[in-house]
Parts: C-alpha cells; structure tokens; sequence
C-alpha cells in the first residue's frame, strides 16, 4: 500500500462523513459542525448545572414539579459533557483519519451510541412523567397540593431512570439487532404520543375548571384559583419545552426521507440533524429561566452570591 492512502474505517451513515480532501465545501461544512457544537457543549452543561444548583440551593423552589424538572435538567447537562463532546470527537476523527486506528474510532461510535441512546431515551421518558405529574396537578389540584412530595417525585426521578438504563443495556448489548430497531420505534411512538395526549387532557382539565369557577361560591373558588395558578403556567412551560424537542428532531426525520433520494445530501445534513438535537439541550434552560421570574431571580442571586 502507498504511504500516502488513506485507511477509511466504517462507521454507520448516520455517523459519516462527507468530507472529501478534493472537496473544499465538504471540509467547511464539517468543520463548521464542529465550531458550533464545541461552544454549545460548555453551554448545555454550564446553564442546566447552574438550574441543578439553583434548586439545591433554594428551598422555596424545592417542589415536586421542580424536582421532576431537575431531571430534564440533569439529562440535558449530561448530554453536554458526554454525547456531544463525542459526537465533535468523531467528527474530528473522521476529518483526520491518520490519527486513530479504525478499532479506537469503533469504541468511540459505540460510547456515541451508548450514550445517545441514554440521554435522549431520559429526555422523553421524563417529558412523560412530567406529562403525567401535571395532568394530575390540573385535574385535581387540591389533591395534588397534599399528596405530591419531593420524596416521591424524586423517587419517580430515580426509578424511571434507571429503568431506562437497564432497558438501554438490553436493546443495545442484548437484543438481536432488528429487537432493537422495534424497540425503538414502538419507543418512539410511545415517547410522542403519551405528552401529546397528556397536553389535551390538561387542556380539557382547564376548560373544566373554568366552568366550575361560575358555580363555585367564592371562597372555593379562590381556593381553587391559586392552586391552578402556578401549576397551569408550569404545565404551558412543559408543553413548550416538548414542542422544542419534537422539532428539533423534524430535521433528522427530513433528512432521512432525503436519504432515498440522494445520499451525499443527506451525509452533509445529516451532522446539522444531530446538531439540532444537542442544540434542545442549550435552549431548555433559556426556557426554563426565561418564563419564570422566581426561577430567574434564584439564578441571579446564585451566580452572583447575592
């Protein structure tokens, strides 16, 4: 073999490359990637452990629906220190193939792959608990205001999440590889479905409680007002960070219809694909502070030690 070839080791079209030494375009474009993602690594991870560490440190925010969204939160600074600070490995890697051996890249994708598949998987499990939680909060909240504790959403936290984790060993290390592809779209439909029902049926609570409001006499109906008050405007926050999540994975669902037709468009998307994903755990707690003053004032006065 000539001293100046290549070796060119096999990783998944979702993962490859389009760049190409005789194609500049390809090479801006995949180093671009790369920029974008670096920044918004330190980022993701920063913004959601100062959210994490706002919580710990202020009582008054320390309640069930916070806790349950500290979960999102902790997921979201997990993926900025794991999967995409391995996702601009691999990319790197694959811009200069001359400085790993094909069966290091090959560990990388797997630890890519792992830890996608955690992180995102956590994502949408706990946008279903939280579904759940406040439905129950806006169904009945004068219930929920009794029996919701911070020992029992923290619970949920830790037992949804490790299931998860054993159900990503099994379809990853376990099942035979097409169990794993069912897995994953009976999953995926499932994680789409149940917040989507979840929403109406908090709508539906709502609209319900608004009649009541005109039959009620005026010290239930007080009652009733404040406790709806803070959890119908955490149930409109939820509903936006899922609307958030669901569009950043239009892109890969485009991309992918795109595939059929051309596969070199669609291995110069396809990085933008997985960027648009990553990029949801930056944006969440923008989300998070930006829509909750409280919120936003604990943060302040957390990072400034006031």
């Amino acid at each position: 073999m000539n001293t100046n070839d290549t070796i060119t080791c096999k990783v998944p079209d979702w993962l490859a490359s389009s760049a190409r030494d005789d194609d500049q375009g390809s090479l801006i474009n995949e180093f671009m990637v790369v920029a974008v993602n670096i920044p918004f690594c330190a980022f993701a991870f920063l913004s959601n452990l100062a959210f994490i560490v706002t919580i710990a440190k202020t009582p008054s925010l320390q309640k069930p629906c916070n806790i349950l969204l500290g979960s999102l939160a902790a997921t979201d600074c997990l993926t900025g220190i794991t999967t995409q600070p391995i996702f601009v490995t691999l990319r790197l890697m694959q811009l200069y193939p001359d400085s790993s051996t094909c069966s290091y890249q090959g560990n990388v994708v797997t630890a890519f792959r792992v830890c996608i598949f955690l992180t995102s998987g956590w994502s949408f499990v706990f946008l279903c608990v939280i579904s759940f939680d406040r439905y129950y909060a806006l169904s009945r909240p004068l219930e929920y205001r009794v029996k919701a504790s911070n020992t029992g959403a923290l619970l949920t936290v830790v037992l949804t999440g490790a299931s998860w984790f054993v159900l990503t060993h099994l379809v990853l290390f376990v099942f035979a590889p097409t169990g794993g592809s069912v897995f994953g779209m009976v999953t995926s439909t499932i994680f789409i479905v149940i917040p989507t029902v979840n929403n109406i049926r908090i709508y539906v609570a709502v609209r319900r409680h608004n009649k009541v409001f005109s039959e009620e006499g005026f010290a239930e109906r007080q009652q009733l007002v404040r406790a709806l008050q803070t959890e119908k405007k955490m149930a409109l926050d939820m509903a936006v960070i899922s609307l958030f999540l669901l569009l950043s994975l239009a892109p890969s669902l485009l991309n992918n219809i795109v595939s059929i037709f051309s596969m070199e468009i669609f291995l110069i998307f396809q990085p933008w694909t997985l960027t648009a994903v990553f990029l949801n755990s930056s944006l969440n707690p923008i989300v998070y502070i930006r829509r909750n003053k409280t919120l936003r004032d604990a943060v302040r006065s957390v990072l400034f030690l006031k």
